[in-house]
């Protein structure tokens, strides 16, 4: 059976101190997600524009750098690079990979995941963000 990873959005609300990546990022909706994949998931990372992929421990400063500043082959770059650091964990037979994140993100990252191998699902794929808080909601109450 294959192993269920989640590829989590990172936030622009940070706490003010370098932190763990899993505590660094301060939104309400990078909160739920991550009660979510540490639910549902096997395992999960993060991505980061200044970072690419982030693990949950990796030890990151604040930082204000946001990929809707970047061009399109920054953009391109930086999704092959998120893509490559995956390499290094996983192997794209033996998962799937779960993205939570806007399409700002996506709009690189599916198709790098395609060429790579990758199996991927989006589950929120056309949510506001509004309903993404209340999905994640209804998914971490039902799972307590």
């Amino acid at each position: 059976m294959k192993r269920k990873i989640g590829l989590l959005a990172t936030a622009r609300k940070k706490a003010s101190t370098p932190s763990a990546a899993i505590d660094l990022y301060i939104s309400p909706l990078f909160v739920k997600s991550v009660q979510y994949a540490q639910n549902h998931y096997d395992d999960f990372f993060f991505f980061s524009a200044k970072e690419g992929l982030v693990t949950k421990d990796q030890y990151i400063e604040p930082y204000n750098v946001s990929i809707k500043n970047f061009t399109t082959s920054e953009k391109r770059e930086w999704a092959h690079h998120v893509i490559q650091d995956l390499e290094q964990n996983i192997k794209p037979s033996q998962c799937k990979i779960y993205i939570h994140g806007g399409w700002v993100y996506r709009e690189f990252l599916q198709p790098a995941l395609e060429r790579a191998g990758f199996q991927f699902e989006v589950p929120l794929e056309g949510y506001s963000i509004g309903n993404q808080l209340k999905w994640y909601d209804e998914q971490n109450q039902a799972k307590k």
